[in-house]
């Protein structure tokens, strides 16, 4: 057989298995609930390894200190905890329902990338994922170290603690986690009620949507 007809031959395969695919997910839609197919894990992967540049190699401009760790241990528990967990595992209600799901933050996988593939990620998110860009828009290049958002560099401080996170520092990120008024309020009734006030009143129940 010729080249070419090999070529052509191949062409159609691809073709066809596309259309079928495509009609597969036609009927049955891109529900978060089911597993993804090969194809669509691959696409998300390599979406994620394409959205950081390869030189993106910066050293973090800010030293790992107690005041440090801890604005950065802060910041995450009020902004990145509901998809990540404050233990960075991504064991949580958003993280479970988002594909590609939150990686362990504690893994080799995440603790192996350069401090600036960390900042980047979270400066400018990646597509095709359930990651936003968390950054004000200028992304430091490697010839400014200094540059970027304060915050996000520190909160690649403690995404570097992680592994060795305490249950102590858990417990303390509980109470920075975001609360509703509900929350706030029923804090407040069992502030009281330790401190000597009134027994708290029990919890509406209320109607879940």
């Amino acid at each position: 057989m010729k080249r070419w007809k090999i070529v052509v031959l191949g062409v159609l395969v691809v073709v066809v298995a596309a259309a079928i695919y495509a009609d597969v997910l036609v009927r049955h839609g891109f529900s978060a609930r089911d597993n993804p197919s090969w194809i669509e894990a691959f696409a998300a992967n390599l979406a994620k390894r394409l959205a950081i540049p390869a030189t993106y190699r910066m050293k973090n401009p800010y030293a790992p200190t107690a005041a440090n760790l801890r604005e950065g241990e802060e910041h995450f528990a009020d902004h990145c905890a509901i998809c990540h967990a404050n233990d960075g595992s991504g064991d949580t209600l958003f993280g479970k329902g988002l594909y590609p799901k939150p990686p362990d933050m504690r893994s080799a996988e995440t603790q192996n990338k350069s401090d600036g593939e960390l900042y980047y990620t979270i400066e400018n998110g990646v597509r095709l994922s359930g990651m936003p860009a968390f950054g004000p828009g200028a992304v430091p290049t490697s010839g400014d170290q200094g540059a970027g958002d304060t915050e996000n560099w520190k909160l690649v401080l403690f995404i570097r603690h992680l592994p060795q996170i305490t249950s102590e520092e858990l417990e303390e990120m509980k109470k920075l986690n975001p609360k509703t008024e509900a929350d706030r309020a029923e804090e407040q009734q069992e502030d009281e009620f330790l401190n000597g006030g009134k027994v708290p009143a029990p919890a509406a129940e209320g109607h879940h949507h």
